[in-house]
């Protein structure tokens, strides 16, 4: 029942969180948060394409908490990086930083149990499915990210973007002659998710910028965000579609 690959893949990026965990709460660094964060985004698209296959529900819940502690971190850290941002503002936003890892790194312990806990209690279908239903389970999932594409509106950009990594984390899951069969254009993918990342990127700082509480919100950097945003955004709809 274990050698699922579904299972082996989940397995492993179980195993991956809690060592970047345990590596962050000994040195800090924020290539753990990054890494750990991306193995909590592909175990996700695992499961969910695991439901779809198998109609079975399987819940990440015991992913949520460490996830959002951690992406509260990254984003600051990814902020704070900015160019040309003021002074007060890098140090409040440094100062909350250090005040939000403290709170992390004391949780690691309970964190790693929790989550070597639920690893050990996965169970996944032993039987892989056919070809043909993973071929149209990304024909649908692609058909889908269109429809989200063409309503060119940012709340539909965000969902697209979301559905596309989703779809690359399992692709990448996948045997490599399975892969051969679904025959994604993954040139155009990764430059297409490129584009979209650094557009939200942009996007993510303006809101984060705006609408948390500082004490000095700096107002020419944001209205210097807002123009370049507009320009990402409408760059991205040059094409009618982005699949074929």
């Amino acid at each position: 029942m274990k050698e699922n690959l579904l299972y082996y893949h989940v397995s492993n990026h179980l195993k991956s969180i809690e060592k970047h965990l345990a590596a962050y709460s000994k040195n800090g660094k924020p290539k753990h948060l990054h890494l750990l964060r991306l193995d909590i985004k592909v175990a996700k698209a695992l499961f969910s394409f695991a439901e779809d296959l198998y109609n079975e529900p399987y819940s990440v819940i015991e992913l949520k908490s460490v996830f959002q502690k951690s992406g509260e971190i990254r984003e600051i850290q990814i902020i704070g990086s900015s160019k040309h941002l003021p002074e007060k503002l890098i140090r409040e936003l440094k100062k909350k930083e250090n005040f939000l890892t403290k709170q992390l790194q004391r949780d690691v312990p309970n964190y790693i149990k929790f989550i070597e806990s639920f690893r050990k209690g996965v169970t996944l279908p032993s039987a892989f499915p056919d070809t043909e239903i993973i071929k149209a389970y990304f024909e649908n999932e692609l058909m889908k990210a269109n429809q989200d594409f063409l309503n060119q509106d940012r709340e539909g950009l965000h969902q697209f973007r979301k559905n596309i990594k989703k779809l690359m984390f399992v692709y990448n899951a996948l045997p490599k002659k399975m892969r051969k069969k679904i025959d994604l254009n993954e040139q155009h993918i990764n430059k297409l998710q490129e584009e979209v990342g650094n557009w939200h990127d942009t996007y993510s700082s303006i809101e984060f910028l705006s609408y948390r509480y500082f004490k000095q919100k700096p107002v020419e950097y944001i209205s210097k965000l807002k123009q370049k945003e507009i320009k990402q955004f409408n760059a991205l709809f040059a094409n009618d579609k982005p699949f074929k």
